[in-house]
């Protein structure tokens, strides 16, 4: 199993979490700019890793933690398979205890589990990525924080229940929030996503506010959708 992008290809098929329509539309969306130091928490098969390699600079240096022996194996793999092999330095390890290459990292992104106590799988893989153990998303934040260079950003994906406690969280450390999206898959269906961008609380900038609705009551992807991912996207121009 596996996706072609526009400029690379991704095997999945040794990763319990697919490579899906959530995860391409937050690397599309996650702010790169001039991020010398990033740092993808929880790569899985790659997939965010190689979208930031393909929109940062040419300098850059992406470093993608995975715990599962046989993503890390993947992704890394996918990494060189693409086109920026070495830009891209896969970690097999916890996010929460690895020996990071960087004391800071210009921009950090992160999918964690949130869903621990509340939802069950087929796979205990799947779940303990879905869901981790307990409240280690917190850990996740914590470590998070603790790595952000001063003039930093994290990105976090999340399910919209957890965003109001993300929040929260992250003020506690100092960092506020700089962009929130929320996603809808149809017009009349509630959010059911949040993408998060939070910067520090000193660098005092207003909120940016915006939403997408990735299906028309057609079921066509919408224009917005279109344009957010178009350079990823095969079929979208």
């Amino acid at each position: 199993m596996g996706f072609q992008c526009r400029q690379f290809y991704l095997k999945d098929d040794q990763c319990a979490m697919k490579v899906s329509t959530d995860s391409l539309l937050f690397g599309a969306w996650v702010e790169v700019d001039m991020a010398q130091r990033i740092l993808d928490m929880g790569t899985g098969c790659g997939i965010l890793a190689l979208m930031l390699a393909q929109r940062s600079t040419a300098s850059a240096k992406i470093e993608a933690i995975e715990l599962d022996a046989r993503a890390a194996i993947q992704a890394q793999q996918n990494a060189l398979a693409s086109p920026w092999p070495d830009k891209i330095m896969i970690t097999q390890g916890d996010v929460t205890t690895a020996a990071y290459r960087e004391n800071q990292y210009d921009l950090i992104v992160m999918n964690p589990p949130y869903f621990a106590n509340h939802l069950a799988s087929a796979s205990k893989e799947r779940e303990l990525a879905r869901q981790g153990t307990g409240d280690v998303w917190r850990v996740w934040l914590q470590r998070a924080a603790q790595l952000l260079a001063p003039n930093g950003r994290i990105a976090v994906v999340a399910p919209i229940q957890a965003q109001d406690t993300i929040v929260s969280e992250l003020a506690a450390m100092n960092l506020q929030l700089a962009r929130q999206y929320k996603v809808q898959s149809t017009p009349k269906k509630a959010p059911y996503l949040i993408l998060l961008e939070f910067i520090s609380a000193s660098k005092a900038e207003s909120t940016k506010f915006e939403k997408l609705v990735i299906r028309d009551e057609a079921g066509q992807y919408t224009a917005g959708f279109k344009q957010i991912t178009r350079d990823f996207y095969l079929n979208f121009e």
